[in-house]
């Protein structure tokens, strides 16, 4: 008797039919009898009885179906326990109404008969509700399933042929019930079961409450006390009474009491996943002010709390960290260790961006002192320079980054990573890196996403995800987030969600487009006044001179001229080594010029007051230094500098076709 999703599902509709259909008809019928007073005593005291038992299951067959708070298996063990304890007493009943009546003979034989198939029954079905309540593995219990299954058959079989010899019990001639000379073995079977029943209890006590080892021993003890009073005790058949009563007690201390425990339970881990929401930034977009990039992040936590978690925060003016992250295990633990990891790799990262294995390293080797529970964390964690659009990473057992540059298609950045962070210490983790364009996207997530399943338990899988990602978003990134999150939904079917679903996505939009003092769009780019950076300011100019039609020939030279200009900056213009250098671009596309302003904040410095070096010497004859400018003096169109604000500033101006 499965019972699905809804409450009141069709089957559970047509199983109240039965029970209401029962009870009216043995009230009817006893009503009828007790009319015409042909009933002994004894048959009302049994049919009182096992009416008090058929209205008392149909009870807990309403409870039981609205407040499903145990696992489907064992629901529906029990549910079938009940069912065939009301069937029992209602077989019961019309024995009892039917004895002595000779016209009745064949269906007080047919009711005899069933009812003595339900004791069999029921003992097999709460071997099965115990095992069920248990949650073993049934090939922990296979042979004795199996046993006990085929022993049900046996005893089944047996009682089928009882009619024809009359071992169990027989209907005499004057149609009244007569015990058989082998009556005693019709119990073997239900008494065996419930001793292998009360032993596997008994061996499993420490999986049990005392108060749930007492109930279930009492639902044991009392239909066997019952069944030995009985063999001695000719005239009350109380069996079914009895074990309806123990099934309430069943319900209202099994049900009930962990009804409440687990109440407060939930409430627990409610509160948890509460702490570890609010942890994490929900408030998008999270840096308005900055148009160099868009971001957007979402979890959408299962029914159990995990260990994902998100993060993103700017340390400075000119950098982005994001962060995300997978603890191993589920519930409580999880969170804590995801607080803790998050909390840790944030100290770190706002002090030592510049480096993402030291990040790794250094929180890797503190979750290790500490790590008893033995969990890991999987990481990715990126810092992107939000001038230059340069991207370092490291992956600690994380999930394959998804990039799509501009105007392309997400794909997987399948490369070799680190294992998770709290597994050992002293893990070396590889910092790599990545130049993101105007346009490109990086979306991370967690394996919530690519392992969500359906109803088929098929996985979403990472090429559905790409897919996904693909799908139309109009440049919005929290669109693309909830296409996916809609992709997995429709995906899923209604299947339940199982793990938490993460994900972070960031657009590069590069440098913020400025005007010069003519109105005319310039771009910039900002960068440490290292040697380090001159491929990001080649790739950002030479991003602009391709989009801007610059000949070959032009952007070589213009090339060698910023080299030659940055590479001065970045040995001379800080003694001290720590400076920043602003590249200015603007394009006028009237006169097809490009004018690149370079801007640093050094000693005061212009390199045009010195003589042209003269070129008719000999490198020998020659003085060292000052080719170099001369070259960019040459091949540019116009070169000129001033000093202003504790700026220096050397513009330079080049036909680009």
């Amino acid at each position: 008797m499965s019972i699905g999703k809804k409450q009141f599902d069709l089957s559970a509709f047509l199983a109240s039919l039965f029970f209401i259909s029962c009870i009216v008809l043995g009230i009817y019928k006893f009503i009828l009898l007790l009319h015409a007073g042909t009933l002994p005593i004894t048959s009302i005291i049994n049919i009182t009885a096992d009416l008090s038992c058929m209205a008392l299951g149909y009870v807990l067959f309403v409870c039981s179906i609205i407040d499903k708070s145990r696992n489907e298996e064992n629901l529906n063990n029990y549910l079938l326990l009940l069912f065939t304890c009301f069937c029992s007493a209602f077989l019961d009943e019309i024995c009892w109404l039917v004895d002595g009546d000779i016209s009745q003979i064949y269906l007080n034989t047919v009711a005899n008969t069933f009812y003595y198939i339900a004791a069999p029954v029921m003992a097999f079905l709460f071997w099965r509700y115990v095992v069920s309540y248990l949650g073993l593995d049934h090939k922990q219990l296979k042979i004795f399933n199996f046993i006990l299954g085929g022993g049900l058959i046996g005893a089944i079989v047996m009682r089928l042929a009882n009619p024809l010899f009359g071992y169990y019990f027989s209907i005499t001639a004057d149609g009244c019930y007569q015990r058989g000379p082998w009556y005693l073995l019709s119990n073997l079977y239900a008494y065996t079961t419930m001793i292998l029943t009360l032993i596997l209890i008994f061996l499993a006590k420490k999986r049990f409450k005392t108060y749930q080892i007492i109930i279930l021993y009492l639902y044991a003890f009392f239909p066997l006390a019952v069944g030995i009073f009985t063999i001695f005790t000719y005239g009350l058949s109380l069996s079914s009474p009895v074990i309806m009563l123990v099934l309430l007690l069943m319900y209202c201390v099994l049900n009930v009491i962990q009804n409440r425990e687990r109440s407060i339970s939930d409430r627990e881990l409610k509160m948890a996943n509460t702490i570890q929401e609010n942890m994490l930034p929900h408030v998008f977009p999270p840096f308005p002010e900055r148009t160099e990039f868009d971001l957007h992040a979402s979890m959408n936590a299962a029914k159990e709390v995990g260990g994902d978690f998100y993060d993103f925060y700017m340390p400075d003016d000119d950098h982005l960290v994001i962060t995300i992250a997978d603890v191993s295990g589920k519930g409580i633990p999880a969170a804590l260790m995801m607080m803790v990891t998050k909390t840790l790799i944030k100290n770190r990262g706002l002090s030592d961006f510049n480096n993402c294995s030291k990040i790794l390293s250094s929180v890797n080797n503190q979750l290790c002192e500490a790590n008893d529970v033995d969990m890991f964390v999987t990481v990715w964690i990126g810092v992107l320079n939000v001038s230059t659009g340069e991207l370092r990473y490291a992956n600690a057992g994380h999930e394959y980054p998804a990039i799509m540059r501009a105007g392309g298609k997400f794909e997987l950045i399948k490369e070799h990573h680190s294992p998770p962070i709290g597994c050992m210490e002293g893990i070396p983790y590889k910092e790599k890196r990545l130049q993101l364009n105007p346009g490109d996207y990086i979306f991370v997530y967690t394996d919530g996403v690519t392992e969500a399943n359906n109803t088929s338990k098929e996985l979403f899988g990472e090429t559905r995800m790409l897919e996904a990602l693909d799908l139309p978003c109009n440049g919005d990134v929290s669109v693309l987030d909830q296409n996916v999150k809609d992709s997995i939904d429709k995906f899923a079917g209604g299947a339940e969600q199982f793990d938490d679903i993460t994900m972070l996505c960031v657009k590069y939009n590069g440098v913020q487009e400025s005007q010069d003092k003519r109105g005319n769009p310039m771009k910039q780019i900002k960068v440490t006044a290292d040697i380090s950076q001159l491929d990001q300011v080649l790739a950002f100019a030479d991003a602009i001179l391709e989009e801007a039609g610059c000949s070959p020939k032009a952007q070589m030279q213009i090339d060698v001229a910023i080299e030659e200009i940055f590479v001065n900056i970045a040995h001379y213009a800080y003694p001290s080594g720590n400076g920043e250098a602003t590249i200015y671009m603007e394009e006028d596309a009237s006169s097809k010029t490009v004018q690149i302003t370079f801007e640093d904040e050094g000693i005061p410095y212009d390199p045009l007051k010195n003589e042209d070096p003269d070129i008719t010497l000999s490198a020998e004859e020659r003085p060292i230094g000052g080719l170099g400018i001369f070259m960019v003096k040459k091949s540019m169109d116009d070169v000129s500098y001033e000093y202003s604000d504790g700026k220096n500033r050397l513009t330079i101006k080049k036909k680009i076709i």
